[in-house]
């Protein structure tokens, strides 16, 4: 078995030597010498992301190094990528986060869900599902995970305790509940992940085609409320055989952690007014415009409610956000969501998406359900080896050529392929919530695959067929109708 610093040795060269290969060699008839020097810095990027050979964040910033070098873009037009609108969105959706788990607002909403949500082994899962999924619209899937771990693990011992028998008769399928709902619950929300603004951002940068918060959830939300009790039915019910009787311990440290918690202090209470006011900013957008002849955007939205924080005092020299919270933010990701909007800008520009998409002929007459399925499970699998915004940054500008190609609204390819980059369950490097809970200790390989797997194949075709009856109905998209914009 190789380790993880041969695994990462191999690919930092194996990734250079692929790059002098593009370097030294003729490009093929039909794409330029730019394109093709951008797919050699896409096979670089995408082999340093899945062997992890230098950290994924600091992969996001060879764009800007390598393509003014090698005449691709300008330094400057380049390094707008980094600093896309939507990249500041999210700037602002995790300063409001880090906000939440400062003040421990995050905590009160999963304990106030859990306690409604009854105390049997099987309604506890289901508590800390919708608890967890609720969070991650919001907060990090990293944080949501993190933050609902310690709580499950003292629900655990006291189950174990109370009905003197093994731990792991709860803890893997809780553990495993957990870490799935909050990488379920990021695709609600266009904040709740970075795959979901990478392929907004890929669409409005290179197409003018513009998803706005609430277009996105009109498609995230339903797709995580279908997914939810599902993936819980077949936790609890298929894969693990979780006992449905009732438990005076669980409802006792459920009690116990609500008087820990206490009242909700003034800082909460101004932390969640200013959450209520952005998102329902963020809902209500396009009717405001419309009716006060605005042009507010979803990036400011998010920046006027992280300014609000910094803005808002709680106590005497004490604001509601301080710079020392929202330095702890994930910083990392905006690389990467800026490396990969870079990378799919030079797919279009370069020719390159276009010129990978003339092989779309060859399945014209496929059936484009079946097609959308291979696509969606060709995604799901891939994540399992790679970080989901880099499968995306990879492969959403493709599958958008791929899909004019063959004269099918791209739609229907770019957003269930996203949102199945949230729903690879099988392997600890997959997601980070499978990575933490992976770390606790208590979940294996074995378990973690066993479930995975099974949810993986449920997960193909769920997000496959919601996604293709809330375009085709709910959206009214024609699929045969490619979007002009996408055309010209």
């Amino acid at each position: 078995m190789f380790s993880r610093d041969k695994v990462s040795s191999f690919g930092l060269i194996f990734g250079l030597f692929i790059l002098s290969l593009f370097l030294f060699s003729d490009h093929p008839e039909g794409l330029s010498r730019v394109g093709w020097l951008t797919a050699g810095v896409a096979l670089l990027m995408t082999i340093w992301w899945v062997t992890e050979a230098i950290p994924i964040y600091v992969t996001g910033i060879i764009p800007i190094i390598l393509f003014p070098l090698f005449n691709i873009f300008e330094i400057e037009e380049i390094s707008n990528s980094y600093a896309h609108p939507l990249v500041l969105l999210f700037l602002g959706g995790f300063i409001i986060a880090s906000a939440m788990e400062s003040c421990g607002l995050h905590k009160r909403i999963a304990i106030n869900i859990l306690s409604i949500a009854g105390t049997s082994p099987s309604k506890i899962i289901a508590g800390f599902m919708i608890a967890t999924a609720s969070i991650s619209m919001w907060v990090s899937n990293t944080a949501s995970t993190i933050m609902m771990l310690p709580i499950a693990t003292s629900v655990i011992a006291l189950f174990a305790q109370q009905t003197k028998s093994k731990e792991s008769d709860l803890t893997v399928p809780l553990l495993l509940a957990i870490a799935y709902s909050a990488s379920i619950g990021g695709i609600a929300t266009l904040i709740g992940t970075p795959t979901n603004v990478m392929l907004v951002s890929i669409l409005s940068d290179n197409y003018n085609y513009d998803i706005s918060f609430f277009d996105w959830f009109k498609v995230g939300f339903p797709t995580t409320l279908i997914l939810i009790p599902i993936i819980w039915f077949f936790l609890t019910h298929i894969i693990f055989k979780i006992p449905n009787r009732e438990s005076d311990a669980l409802h006792k440290v459920l009690r116990n952690l609500k008087e820990e918690i206490g009242k909700s202090t003034y800082a909460e209470k101004i932390v969640t007014a200013v959450f209520i006011i952005t998102a329902s900013l963020w809902m209500l957008r396009r009717l405001i415009n419309n009716s006060f002849e605005l042009n507010i955007n979803d990036t400011s939205i998010g920046l006027f409610g992280a300014l609000l924080l910094f803005i808002i005092p709680i106590k005497k020299n004490q604001r509601a956000c301080s710079w020392e919270t929202a330095s702890k933010i994930p910083w990392g990701i905006l690389l990467l969501v800026g490396g990969g909007i870079a990378l799919s800008k030079a797919f279009n520009i370069t020719g390159l998406a276009n010129w990978i998409g003339s092989f779309s002929v060859f399945f014209n007459g496929f059936n484009i359900f079946l097609l959308i399925i291979i696509f969606v499970t060709l995604i799901i699998f891939l994540t399992e080896l790679n970080s989901n915004t880099a499968t995306i940054a990879t492969f959403a500008p493709i599958l958008i050529a791929f899909a004019i190609g063959i004269n099918v609204n791209p739609l229907f390819f770019a957003i269930p392929c996203t949102i199945a980059a949230s729903c690879a369950f099988m392997l600890p490097v997959a997601t980070p919530p499978n990575a933490v809970i992976f770390g606790s200790g208590k979940i294996s390989i074995r378990n973690m695959v066993k479930a995975g797997i099974i949810l993986n194949i449920i997960s193909i075709f769920l997000v496959t067929i919601i996604s293709y009856l809330l375009l085709k109905y709910f959206f009214n998209y024609e699929i045969y109708s490619i979007p002009k914009i996408f055309i010209n």
